[in-house]
């Protein structure tokens, strides 16, 4: 039986494989040998052998069972692909659209694979000081028990709400004067670990007691209130972080590599906007607040 994990890459895999297709396979036949034909197409073996290695890892019993089913997949996917033909679909403007797009995604990766592929990995040094960096994350790492409410109210009356939290008596007390201003309210209880904590909002957590809360914007009209329920110790020692943290560096060095290429791309290209379409001055935008 194939693993989950390859379960759960097969639906992609055949869901890009009418978009890829087009763009991965040269005009030019392949020198292998031909798997099948579907209608006047041929499928290559090097067709299905991408489409197979997409879904992960698998042992040789797995990688057997699971290439006549890939392989049923894309010749179902070039005879629905021929239908679709037959039909004018193709020449939809939004069916058009989405293709172009496609076959851009597939260039704008195969482009970044390029950038990427002599990017050295993090060195020891480099991921021990991440480490020694980070003890909210690592040594000093705790979960955290929150009880979360997200609240529909305009930005310009977080004040007031931070002012009825700090005199109100418990959150019950709160939550029963929202419902008195008709503020619609979503509540929940979850546990996080520190990762997955905005920095803003950890910082503050460092700060709080068991039973205070805090007022956080979220975006456009919602606001979340998180009160702090409990937390506990649970450090992760230099040994457990090190993938974790030797793939956090890389992905901060290529997203590095990655702006530094649009810039100069940006520099050396020509971009027009229309009027009124031009994005507003870097000073002007607003900053993201990601966790």
């Amino acid at each position: 039986m194939l693993m989950k994990s390859a379960w759960v890459s097969f639906a992609a895999v055949l869901a890009a494989a009418v978009l890829l297709a087009g763009c991965e396979r040269p005009a030019t036949s392949f020198p292998d040998t031909a798997v099948a034909r579907a209608g006047n197409e041929t499928i290559s073996k090097f067709e299905l052998e991408r489409a197979m290695a997409r879904l992960g890892p698998m042992n040789a019993a797995e990688a057997a069972q699971a290439r006549g089913k890939v392989l049923e997949a894309l010749v179902d996917q070039y005879l629905v692909g021929h239908a679709a033909r037959d039909a004018k679909l193709d020449k939809a403007p939004e069916v058009v659209l989405a293709m172009q797009q496609a076959q851009r995604q597939v260039l704008v990766e195969a482009y970044m694979e390029r950038l990427f592929k002599d990017l050295p990995p993090p060195s020891d040094d480099a991921i021990r000081d991440y480490y020694n960096r980070h003890p909210e994350w690592f040594a000093q790492r705790r979960l955290y028990r929150v009880q979360e409410l997200e609240l529909q109210l305009a930005p310009a009356r977080i004040a007031e709400i931070e002012a009825q939290l700090g005199k109100s008596h418990g959150l019950s007390e709160f939550t029963a004067w929202l419902d008195t201003q008709g503020i619609a309210v979503k509540s929940g209880e979850t546990v996080r670990p520190a990762e997955k904590i905005p920095a803003a909002v950890l910082s503050q957590f460092a700060r709080m007691k068991d039973g205070q809360a805090v007022v956080i914007p979220v975006d456009g009209d919602r606001v979340g209130v998180l009160q702090l329920l409990g937390s506990q110790a649970q450090p992760v020692s230099p040994e457990q972080a090190h993938d974790a943290i030797s793939h956090q560096l890389l992905a901060e060095q290529r997203r590095t590599l990655l702006e530094a290429e649009i810039r100069q791309l940006r520099a050396s290209g020509k971009v027009e906007y229309a009027s009124g379409f031009a994005p507003a001055p870097a000073s002007a935008a607003a900053p993201l607040d990601r966790p």
